[in-house]
């Protein structure tokens, strides 16, 4: 009939048959419940040294300096690495999914130059001999900001009072119309309109283990491993060698195991490209791991959107057009999923759409 019974599901079975609807039996289950996996954080390198990243403190300032030295005298600490060190390597994230006209005039560097854009933003990265060592020198690293006008709303950031990329010359990104049938005459012609505005609030994923990474760059191959990586490993990879000017053939990452990730985990953050350079720097090993308080100010927020919403409808209740003014809100920079799924706040666009029925019309 078919084959025969072994464990939960039937040898012999299409994949379908043994997989869809069954109980399959999990096979990585006994490795975690007994504390035998291996996250980032348990993942070690001969020689390996520790990062810390120092942050703004502000939502949105000219960055006029950084002082390093007192930080670089504190035992156990390597180097202090800034904008400056970065040379012709680094440069902006790319987007990865749906990079809309416009948005290219807002992509984030890796380490903040003459600007801060929100809180949280790297400013310095502290490479010391262990954890303690760097958290400590990163307290002694200061940032001296010329504060400006923060814009923490996306009708403040619309009026551009406030500009966060003065080389774009606004806050908006893109703006769009989308039109279908012909929903001017519909609103015409309607017997009824109604309009009403929706929000949806900004929102963030909290796995259970934040981010992180081991960087090691291997100085006669010409060849940087990187472990810790989720998710989109195929674009981070392409991304890393283009800012670290390699080779793809020559940077690979290595996926752990994995403590959640919810959409959250695995974009190209700035410390995908800070560890591994600070790994061709120090000429060793790298990690560095997120904690708590640097997962809930930095990584990507979702969803924040306002939407207002038009009906066109007869007396009877059939609807004849609807029109919608959207305004999904970004942060300080487009991020790589720009397109796709909106995080912090930004970009502006407007599309009115007419529906079927007054298409057909």
């Amino acid at each position: 009939m078919g084959g025969t019974a072994r464990g939960n599901v039937v040898a012999g079975a299409s994949s379908r048959d043994r997989l869809v609807g069954q109980p399959v039996l999990r096979t990585e289950d006994a490795r975690f419940v007994t504390g035998m996996g291996c996250f980032v954080d348990d993942f070690t390198r001969e020689g390996m040294c520790h990062a810390v990243v120092v942050r703004s403190a502000v939502a949105h300032a000219r960055l006029t300096g950084i002082r390093r030295a007192t930080a670089l005298q504190r035992p156990g600490v390597l180097t202090v690495l800034t904008a400056s060190d970065l040379g012709d390597l680094g440069g902006p994230i790319p987007i990865r999914i749906a990079p809309l006209p416009g948005f290219d005039r807002y992509l984030q560097e890796p380490l903040a130059r003459d600007r801060v854009r929100y809180v949280g933003e790297p400013v310095a990265v502290v490479i010391a001999e262990d954890r303690g060592a760097a958290d400590d020198a990163a307290e002694l690293v200061t940032a001296e900001y010329e504060l400006l006008d923060p814009v923490v709303d996306v009708h403040q950031a619309m009026t551009d009072q406030s500009v966060l990329h003065e080389s774009a010359g606004t806050n908006v990104a893109s703006r769009y119309t989308v039109s279908r049938g012909s929903p001017d005459a519909a609103f015409a012609g309607a017997e009824y309109t109604r309009t009403e505005t929706f929000r949806c609030h900004r929102h963030g994923a909290m796995p259970l283990e934040t981010r992180g990474l081991v960087a090691e760059w291997d100085a006669v191959a010409a060849r940087m491993t990187v472990w810790g990586a989720t998710k989109v490993t195929f674009f981070n990879r392409a991304t890393l060698a283009q800012m670290l000017g390699l080779a793809q053939a020559d940077v690979e990452l290595v996926e752990l195991d994995v403590g959640g990730s919810f959409g959250v985990r695995g974009e190209f953050y700035p410390e995908d490209f800070l560890i591994p350079f600070a790994a061709t720097r120090v000429g060793r090993p790298v990690k560095w791991i997120e904690d708590r308080r640097e997962h809930l100010m930095t990584a990507n927020h979702s969803r924040e959107i306002e939407c207002e919403l038009t009906i066109a409808a007869q007396r009877m209740g059939r609807s004849s057009a609807s029109g919608r003014g959207s305004t999904p809100t970004w942060g300080p920079t487009s991020g790589p999923t720009a397109g796709s799924s909106p995080p912090r706040p930004r970009s502006s666009c407007r599309d009115r759409t007419a529906s079927r029925t007054s298409a057909a019309r």
